[in-house]
């Protein structure tokens, strides 16, 4: 009996430390986001995920249309067309992270079109594997082709790169390696031409890698005639920790402005352009030291003048009234932890809407401008099953719309939703018989032909390849051409790409077509 009542209690004990080990395992899960501030602890089996809605005739689906099965931690996404092939890809930087269970593979990606959607497996793959925060595509070096920045870091502050363009696309190579005094964790990179020479400089935004040493300077790496120096000629005053940029001419003076988000104790704010020089501290500032994470301009209610989102605690917008920023919306969204945030007029109506993406619950929420006023409620809404951690716009399934890119910390880890929107004639009304642009490709200046069949005025609408509108151009009732100039509407130059051209009539689009500025 006394053996009996041993062996019993022996497989009670083993049960209960074989139950406690498992509960440890599960209470061991978690997820760190790119720059290391976020962490999302869980235990398994507990994520569940349900609550994506639609309120409104939003152009998506709530599941997505394609999706990889490949377990990484996405850093950054671009849609591009990095092949030549007339086709948008998807550039993908991973990055590294003391995530439980740990990740075994961080090279970055890119996922090639095929005509109808992406391929299920990357048909390129980096050489190296460093952790990337950031990825930005732009014609660096001045061939013709765009060229891949994948703005790293991560604990070991490993060096930026560039893997420079082909005809058939990047190297899988880095031919150029930043060398920032110190090292730098760069979570952010945004190419610009700042001093307009007509060659893209490269601003990023970085940290430190420990409490020891958590802050760093904004850089800025020149570029000279096509090859960007790889120690920064330019830095902020303020050491902090910054995590994204975006530009825009906020003044109206000619040259764009850089605006950027910064972590808590810190105040998020816009750097002044001075003809060609940037200041090296901001002309505006939110006046708040709490979190901010993802930056964006736009023209929200279409005075002319583009807004500025930040991704705070709740989102907000400030309005931007002839140079003079303030707040003007605040999100009635119930969560924030946002990891990025971009415009795009994903409805393709004229006005920008605003997306975002939070890391802890995974959701991405669109809230849609309705004639210049921003909705303070999400219209649509999904739930990833994972963290989320990026989001990029631009049309991969051909139709004219601008597509949404997911990126997660997880499997799948990229998700797309094909734009219902399909931009074609309408058959219902055929106004237009055919638009076309002539010289494709061009340089300078390029004349628009249509036919407007009922004589009526419509719009001419161009986009870049994320969906960001960035150029009208009114037709009267009698046109049948017109001439675009490579400019947006603040006669800005824009970089070499392709760019979307629609003819709009009414609010709706009635065809479109592409074309290649080269600069």
């Amino acid at each position: 009996m006394k053996k009996l009542f041993l062996i019993l209690l022996m497989g009670i004990l083993m049960s209960s430390l074989l139950f406690a080990h498992d509960e440890a395992e599960k209470v061991m899960k978690y997820e760190v986001s790119d720059d290391g501030h976020a962490i999302f602890r869980y235990s398994s089996g507990t994520v569940n995920k349900t609550n994506s809605f639609s309120s409104r005739d939003i152009p998506y689906n709530l599941t997505p249309d394609w999706q990889n099965s490949m377990r990484v931690q996405v850093g950054g996404l671009q849609v591009y067309d990095m092949d030549n092939d007339g086709y948008n890809d998807v550039v993908v930087g991973c990055y590294h992270s003391d995530s439980y269970p740990p990740y075994d593979d961080w090279h970055n990606f890119i996922y090639l079109n095929t005509g109808t959607e992406l391929e299920a497996t990357p048909s390129w793959t980096s050489s190296d594997e460093v952790s990337t925060g950031d990825i930005q595509v732009a014609d660096i070096n001045r061939d013709g082709f765009v060229d891949i920045f994948a703005a790293n870091g991560g604990y070991s502050m490993d060096a930026s790169v560039i893997y420079f363009g082909s005809l058939t696309g990047p190297s899988t190579t880095p031919g150029w390696y930043s060398n920032e005094s110190g090292s730098a964790w760069n979570n952010y990179a945004l190419p610009i031409d700042i001093d307009q020479d007509d060659d893209i400089d490269v601003i990023t935004a970085n940290q430190g890698n420990s409490t020891y040493d958590p802050y760093r300077p904004m850089y800025m790496f020149m570029n000279n005639n096509g090859t960007l120096n790889t120690t920064p000629s330019w830095q902020s005053a303020e050491t902090s920790i910054q995590n994204f940029l975006a530009a825009a001419d906020m003044d109206h003076d000619g040259w764009k402005d850089i605006a950027v988000s910064k972590w808590a104790n810190f105040e998020s704010g816009v750097y002044k352009n001075n003809s060609g020089t940037l200041a090296t501290s901001p002309m505006w500032t939110t006046g708040d030291d709490d979190t901010d994470k993802g930056v964006g301009w736009a023209d929200v209610d279409n005075n002319g003048w583009d807004d500025l989102a930040l991704g705070h605690d709740p989102t907000e917008l400030f309005s931007n009234n002839a140079g003079t920023l303030s707040l003007s919306w605040i999100s009635t969204y119930t969560y924030f932890g946002q990891q990025d945030l971009r415009f795009c007029d994903v409805d393709c109506d004229g006005d920008q809407d605003l997306a975002e993406i939070h890391f802890s619950n995974g959701v991405v929420n669109i809230y849609m401008n309705d004639d210049g006023v921003l909705q303070d409620v999400p219209s649509w809404s999904y739930d990833c099953s994972s963290v989320g951690t990026a989001i990029a716009f631009g049309d991969i399934n051909g139709n004219g719309s601008p597509d949404l890119v997911v990126g997660n910390s997880g499997d799948p880890s990229i998700m797309v939703f094909y734009n219902q929107n399909s931009v074609s004639v309408d058959n219902e009304t055929p106004i237009l018989s055919q638009i076309e642009n002539y010289p494709n490709p061009f340089s300078q200046s390029t004349t628009i032909s249509f036919s407007n069949m009922q004589h009526t005025p419509s719009d001419i609408m161009i986009y870049n390849l994320k969906g960001e509108l960035v150029s009208r151009i009114p037709i009267s009732s009698n046109q049948q051409s017109v001439t675009w100039n490579g400019m947006n509407d603040k006669n800005e130059k824009l970089p070499s790409g392709i760019y979307l051209y629609q003819l709009l009539k009414n609010d709706k689009v009635l065809f479109s077509n592409k074309c290649l500025l080269i600069r």
